[in-house]
């Protein structure tokens, strides 16, 4: 069968509209809880959790969803179709008569106390164009045995298709498992959440819990998969999500609006190029304000006035980055011909005049320059607790040195994430070394 590529079957506009059906639908067909206190059944909790088996109690949502899978099936032009018990079973049988199709239930066990022993009810018939729908797909666990089922019977197996894909491991658990099965959702859980979020149905994070964390999370050297399930759980902390080559990798347009539903965006853009440049980059992330966005004081004067007058009437903080804190003394006198501090004091007197709303520098510089600008938000990278690894870090700094020596955020990238539980570290960062939890 034809392969389907990855994008989805429902338009964006149209999981807005989907999105909205099932969240008013009488039937409860979407639980949320900003808690994520929601139990899934592979383990865990979550913050949502799609309810579909629940249109049994709603005939108005059977018809819905009989409704929504046609849009699929008739795209990949089959012959026959087969659910998974039990999310799907409600709407199955309304499914064939709206499509015309027969359809086969295929168990992941077969049903104890029948005098068949099978797993499957229906045909299964050699060569014939089939697909498996299900409601969501998580890790893939439990569409193993059924697609090895159709296999086994040679039918020509399409993908699997699911209203919401939860991208929660199912390409990994396919792949080890040698089983080469697609996937073609309608939307993600991203999607859902994204939404929930926009409309003010959730919230992204409780905005006292925001505003006293001062922990930046660089998310650096990772994909948009990797990322995701990480700044899911992070979400409730109230982190800022620092980025710069995933930009690279996803691209400049969605990137940020996608990041703002985990939490505050801090684009490390490091902008360093003549004023006209920066401004129209600039002008394009004013569409999506984050939180902030860095450019290299370096560049000038009337660069980052450039940069400021893009962003003016957003919130956007402009930090101007001073000496990165990879560079000890020898490489400071050798590129500026200066020692850090003067060399940061020079780029910060500039920034300054230019309008910047804070600077990037490392801990050992923040008692001098806020006792210089005290207005200014100092953010500094190279913090890390203490006895932990300094990695490619010179100038570095305790969470609690960096604090008291004036420091408004600290970027804490590789603990965080290099922690086994990443929000459990968070929040001893937050209690232990930060104070404010």
């Amino acid at each position: 069968m034809k392969k389907v590529g990855n994008s989805h079957w429902l338009a964006p506009w149209e999981q807005e509209e989907v999105i909205k059906a099932l969240v008013e639908s009488d039937a409860e067909l979407v639980k949320y809880d900003n808690n994520r206190s929601l139990p899934l059944e592979s383990g865990g909790t979550t913050d949502i959790y799609m309810n579909l088996r629940n249109a049994r109690n709603d005939p108005k949502a059977i018809e819905l969803l009989a409704g929504l899978y046609t849009i699929p099936l008739l795209r990949v032009k089959v012959k026959r179709f087969g659910e998974v018990p039990d999310a799907v079973s409600c709407f199955a049988g309304p499914l064939s008569l709206k499509i015309g199709l027969p359809y086969t239930t295929i168990r992941e066990q077969a049903k104890e106390g029948r005098v068949s022993k099978a797993n499957t009810i229906g045909r299964l018939v050699r060569e014939e164009p089939f697909v498996l729908i299900d409601d969501v797909v998580t890790d893939g666990a439990s569409k193993i045995i059924p697609a090895r089922t159709c296999l086994s019977a040679e039918v020509d197996l399409g993908p699997l298709i699911v209203l919401v894909d939860r991208q929660q491991g199912w390409r990994k658990k396919f792949s080890d498992e040698k089983l080469d099965l697609e996937v073609w959702s309608g939307m993600t859980l991203h999607d859902v959440r994204r939404y929930l979020i926009g409309h003010g149905i959730m919230e992204r994070c409780k905005k006292d819990v925001e505003a006293k964390n001062p922990i930046i999370v660089a998310l650096d050297g990772k994909s948009w998969s990797d990322v995701l399930p990480l700044i899911d759980q992070l979400r409730t902390t109230g982190c800022i999500l620092k980025v710069n080559d995933l930009f690279f990798w996803e691209g400049y347009s969605n990137l940020v609006p996608d990041l703002q539903v985990y939490g505050r965006v801090m684009v490390n853009l490091k902008g360093h190029d003549i004023p006209n440049t920066l401004e129209n980059i600039a002008k394009r992330f004013a569409t999506n304000p984050p939180w902030a966005v860095t450019v290299h004081a370096s560049g000038g004067e009337a660069m980052i006035k450039a940069v400021v007058k893009a962003f003016e009437g957003t919130p956007t903080k402009i930090l101007a980055v001073t000496v990165l804190t990879s560079m000890d003394q020898a490489n400071c006198e050798e590129v500026y011909s200066r020692l850090p501090l003067e060399q940061v004091k020079k780029l910060a007197a500039i920034a300054n005049r230019a309008g910047a709303h804070g600077l990037v520098c490392s801990p050992q510089e923040a008692a001098a320059l806020k006792a210089e600008y005290p207005k200014f938000e100092l953010v500094t990278p190279g913090v890390r607790s203490p006895g932990a690894d300094k990695g490619d870090q010179e100038r570095i700094g305790t969470p609690q040195g960096a604090l008291e020596a004036g420091a408004s955020f600290l970027v804490m990238g590789r603990q965080v994430l290099g922690a086994a539980d990443p929000v459990a570290e968070v929040r001893r960062l937050l209690k232990e070394e930060v104070k404010v939890a």
